[in-house]
């Protein structure tokens, strides 16, 4: 069973350059998501339950769609190529089937993030959803305890509010990557397609104009 540690760790190994197979640096999305994380959730405080409520809606139909993406690549077979196929379209094969891999490991993380997300989007409106039973009995309980649980409890709020919209930045970052390279395996799988039909039909053909040069050669002898 996978873990959290190694599904990170095989989200970032699918950063690199395609073509040039440099690896990409991820550190500073990570830091630019960390920092606007707080921002927003210290500036969207203005009826954030519908806005926490929508956001959940869109994130639960992604999260359908991810896993439905989920069970196709894991329920696909891999490109094979035929015995006649050239050595650049072995290559293309071989990249097309790691690139499925990797797709696997993206939407794994997707469905991870969006997943910790919702779970944190509830943290955040429960509160507000108890309506005045937190104010008017959790909370006089927890001044009791200690004068300062007010200013304890904002900046509590305000932590998980951060961890909420850095997972639902994540996770749309996320999603809108692996649209991208769902687009680009397409077209790999098929420019290999048509490529390996090229191959087919060559190899085809190749017997008759075999024979044909033969009977012309036979011919000129007569």
């Amino acid at each position: 069973m996978a873990s959290i540690r190694s599904i990170i760790a095989n989200n970032n190994a699918t950063f690199y350059n395609y073509r040039t197979s440099g690896r990409v640096r991820i550190w500073p999305r990570i830091f630019l998501f960390s920092i606007s994380s707080p921002a927003l959730a210290f500036l969207l405080t203005d009826k954030l339950t519908d806005f926490i409520n929508s956001i959940n809606t869109v994130a639960s139909i992604l999260l359908g769609f991810g896993f439905s993406v989920l069970f196709y690549i894991a329920s696909g077979k891999e490109d094979q190529s035929s015995p006649n196929s050239s050595l650049e379209q072995t290559n293309r094969a071989r990249r097309v089937n790691g690139l499925s891999r990797e797709l696997f490991h993206n939407v794994s993380y997707f469905v991870m993030t969006a997943s910790a997300g919702l779970a944190f989007a509830m943290v955040v409106i429960a509160p507000e959803a108890q309506g005045d039973w937190f104010t008017k009995h959790a909370l006089p309980y927890l001044v009791t305890i200690t004068p300062s649980a007010t200013d304890y409890l904002w900046w509590a709020s305000l932590c998980t509010r951060s961890v909420f919209f850095f997972l639902i930045i994540e996770a749309g970052y996320t999603f809108a990557r692996i649209v991208s390279r769902v687009s680009f395996l397409f077209e790999e799988k098929l420019a290999s397609g048509s490529a390996n039909d090229s191959d087919d039909s060559f190899t085809k053909k190749a017997p008759s104009q075999r024979h044909k040069s033969q009977l012309s050669h036979i011919d000129k002898n007569k």
